[in-house]
């Protein structure tokens, strides 16, 4: 990348980040030279900064300035004469809020492994109700094999998780708060098994709907990894 022209340099530069796309899957952010005034910037004339793109630099008073470039002017003038002149001039818009960080769409190749083995190859079958029934099931079955137990469903889950004295420990705190943890989680599997498993709350479930399905499998996926750090008598 082209250096800025020298008259620029004389006043200062600072090192900022160029953020493309700010907060979303696309974003991308890179470390260029410039010179930052109060309501401008100005950068070597091949910097890929474009409307709308986020600056980022370091603000005097401590932390990070943040600033949206609202309007970018490629100065590139030919001849002799003005060789070494070429800058882009970038004027500030009002700022943006702050950074927020992007948000990973939700896939089921992110979900439990338990729940990709169980319901993957449903859900891309299309059959979302069925993947969703498989993914909770896979929970009973785990809960059965982690206690020997030999009841199913809402009577499982009240057994294993609920009382003074849990069979299936999955808190991770301790003291009160580790009650009021295990108490919620108690009534989460409990639920689950009342409010999924149970073939009458299928009545609920809209059909051709992956993104319900999507979540309910989120949610089997949660109940999974609690599994996963559980301690068992």
């Amino acid at each position: 990348m082209a250096p800025l022209p020298s008259h620029f340099r004389t006043f200062g530069t600072t090192t900022v980040t160029i953020v493309h796309n700010p907060g979303t899957e696309d974003e991308q952010r890179f470390d260029v030279e410039a010179h930052i005034q109060a309501k401008t910037g100005f950068f070597a004339v091949d910097t890929p900064i474009y409307e709308g793109d986020v600056v980022e630099f370091p603000d005097p008073r401590g932390g990070t300035t943040r600033k949206v470039a609202a309007t970018v002017d490629v100065n590139n003038p030919t001849g002799a004469s003005f060789r070494g002149m070429e800058h882009i001039h970038v004027t500030w818009g009002a700022a943006p809020p702050s950074r927020i960080a992007p948000v990973r769409r939700l896939s089921i190749e992110n979900l439990h492994e338990e729940v990709i083995s169980s319901s993957s190859e449903l859900f891309a079958d299309g059959h979302y109700e069925a993947a969703v029934s498989e993914a909770f099931k896979s929970i009973e079955v785990r809960v059965r094999e982690l206690t020997g137990s030999t009841q199913s469903g809402v009577k499982l889950m009240g057994e294993v998780f609920g009382g003074s004295d849990p069979r299936v420990y999955v808190s991770t705190a301790s003291g009160q708060s580790g009650k009021d943890e295990q108490e919620g989680f108690a009534a989460l599997f409990r639920g689950a098994m009342l409010g999924v498993r149970n073939p009458r709350a299928h009545d609920l479930f809209r059909p051709r709907d992956p993104q319900q399905a999507l979540e309910y499998l989120g949610f089997a996926s949660l109940l999974h990894r609690q599994l996963d750090g559980a301690t068992t008598k």
